[in-house]
């Protein structure tokens, strides 16, 4: 286990990485950390800042400069900026005479040297050097290297006796079936699961828990960009946020010291989610949305259901990663960001929502679904489109054309949309010769009722008629539904550990789009059960997008509630 913690932390970044967990670290040996690190402001050397006690000796004041991987001649005095040397000088001239808080001067201070490797040998006599020359009597050095952070990482986060039975193999078996993305998430998530289970421990144990799956994640993206195959962490990264939620809403909001402890410990496994998600879409879609049939064609599919069945997989992750930057730049003062990072993530968004429409335009899969489910990812693309009026005609058309499609296919008896989930039902699908099947598989529907339901909010009558005379014609016996949570759905919504949820069935869109809008708001008026889930109490409503695109539930109409009252 230490060899693979060594391994994960020599392929760490410095920046939203090694400097990430490292606070939660000293939090876990006892220490108070009082500076953590920030980007856009001086930090005179220092990263991390902690004070305390380790090993039973009196109270010190640590002091990290931290670099990533080895310690070459070049991170140690290569550049004037960015190197180790000028930073260690900056901590004696300047942080510790002018900064150092001060409730802490007085107190002997020791300069930790935190790399994620090895120092170099060719570097060791000029480290050594410096050191000796620059050690006092209220100042002395410590090298904190990849050996001592993983065997503290072992000690305080890995232990046998606090991760639960066979955790640790659940660790190990993730990061060894890598390329076998299924398998090592199973894994990862059985792993996740039994370090969740909080229900009957005290704070403490809760505080380390979360730690604990926030580090998990770490070393699971760590090991998953060495192999070059992100998609075991992108899922295992969903499933440990919305994990990491149930265990942190219960201190969300809170004040108190012990709280923002698990606001922090909670906000490493966001910025780890964040990392994961936005390096698989960066470096494996963007680059390839403006592609004519450039996705469809790297899927390697033997066949195009699995074509369809990734092209919407991966429309849904483009939402998902386009609504929590919106979010982002709306909640930009809650998590201290400037307004120029504000504007940077609107872009971004603007950015996903610009790559959704070249990746519909490109690949033509997109313009029928399979599955009844794939509106789940319709609805999470058409969600982050309709934020920006500009791109309302485009959802008009993308919706018109699934519309089509889907009444054609089935008017032609080819492959419509239906029910069946199963990969092998699905390659028999459709079975022409088969009425009573065609009934079967289309017996009840979400994705029709939502494509009525854009319809009548972006008031075409085009798109609505084209679904009613579908209904009428076809689809009598299908039961057009809209999903809303109900009084469980607080307690499964994060971790799907039960069925919850109410169905509005019967959605009138054999009536006018008026009469529509009326039955479904005002279900929502009717049902308090979304307001009171803790996600939405607190403002980090994209936890519910994330649970619904990852266990596989429709989103909650209270979602696009706003385009109504517009």
């Amino acid at each position: 286990m230490k060899l693979i913690l060594k391994q994960y932390l020599s392929s760490l970044r410095e920046r939203g990485e090694l400097d990430a967990i490292l606070p939660d670290l000293l939090s876990q040996l006892g220490l108070n950390v009082y500076s953590r690190p920030a980007r856009g402001t001086r930090q005179d050397g220092v990263d991390v800042g902690a004070v305390g006690s380790l090993n039973g000796e009196p109270e010190k004041v640590y002091l990290f400069s931290i670099k990533p991987g080895d310690l070459t001649r070049k991170a140690w005095n290569g550049d004037p900026i960015q190197s180790l040397r000028p930073s260690l000088n900056e901590i004696l001239d300047s942080y510790i005479p002018n900064r150092l808080p001060s409730e802490h001067r007085g107190k002997d201070v020791v300069i930790c040297i935190c790399i994620g490797g090895d120092v170099q040998e060719q570097v060791r006599p000029l480290l050594t050097g410096f050191m000796s020359q620059h050690t006092t009597v209220n100042i002395i050095f410590e090298e904190w290297n990849g050996d001592k952070l993983a065997a503290l990482i072992q000690s305080s986060f890995l232990r046998e006796d606090l991760l639960p039975k066979g955790a640790r193999s659940h660790l190990r078996k993730s990061l060894a079936l890598l390329d076998e993305p299924e398998t090592s998430h199973r894994h990862f998530a059985a792993l996740i699961k039994s370090l969740s289970a909080v229900e009957n421990i005290n704070h403490t144990e809760r505080l380390t828990a979360l730690r604990q799956m926030s580090i998990c994640l770490w070393i699971l993206f760590a090991w998953a960009r060495e192999a070059e195959n992100l998609e075991s962490a992108y899922l295992a990264s969903e499933l440990t946020l919305l994990h990491g939620w149930k265990i942190f809403k219960t201190y969300a909001g809170q004040k108190e010291k012990t709280s923002q402890f698990f606001h922090t410990a909670f906000l490493s496994i966001f910025s780890a989610y964040q990392q994961i998600c936005g390096e698989f879409l960066a470096s494996n879609i963007l680059p390839h949305v403006g592609k004519r049939h450039g996705i469809s064609s790297a899927i390697h599919a033997s066949c195009r259901l699995d074509i369809n069945l990734k092209l919407f997989d991966i429309l849904g992750r483009l939402g998902t990663d386009g609504i929590w930057a919106y979010w982002g730049s709306q909640m930009y003062s809650d998590l201290d960001l400037d307004e120029g990072m504000k504007q940077k993530m609107l872009q971004e968004a603007y950015r996903y929502a610009i790559s959704i429409k070249e990746l519909i335009s490109n690949n033509p899969s997109l313009l029928l679904p399979m599955k009844d489910d794939q509106a789940i990812d319709i609805s999470l693309a058409v969600l982050l489109l309709a934020l920006d009026e500009n791109n309302h005609d485009d959802i008009r058309h993308w919706l018109s054309e699934i519309i089509d499609r889907a009444t054609f296919s089935y008017r032609s008896l080819g492959t419509y949309p239906c029910i069946l989930n199963s990969y092998g039902e699905l390659l028999l699908h459709p079975k022409p010769e088969d009425k009573d099947y065609r009934e079967n598989v289309t017996s009840g529907s979400v994705l029709y009722p939502m494509i009525a339901l854009w319809a009548a909010l972006l008031n075409d009558d085009n798109i609505y008629g084209k679904v009613s005379c579908l209904k009428e014609e076809h689809l009598a016996h299908c039961n057009f539904q809209f999903w809303f949570p109900d009084d469980h759905s607080e307690e499964h919504f994060y971790t799907d550990s039960d069925s919850h949820g109410a169905v509005l069935s019967h959605a009138c869109v054999d009536r006018s789009k008026e009469e529509l809008l009326v039955q479904v708001f005002g279900e929502c008026d009717q049902s308090p059960h979304f307001k009171e889930l803790s996600a939405i109490k607190f403002n980090w409503w994209p936890l519910i997008v994330v649970a619904c695109r990852h266990y596989r539930l429709p989103l909650p109409v209270q979602l696009i509630e706003g385009f109504h009252k517009k």
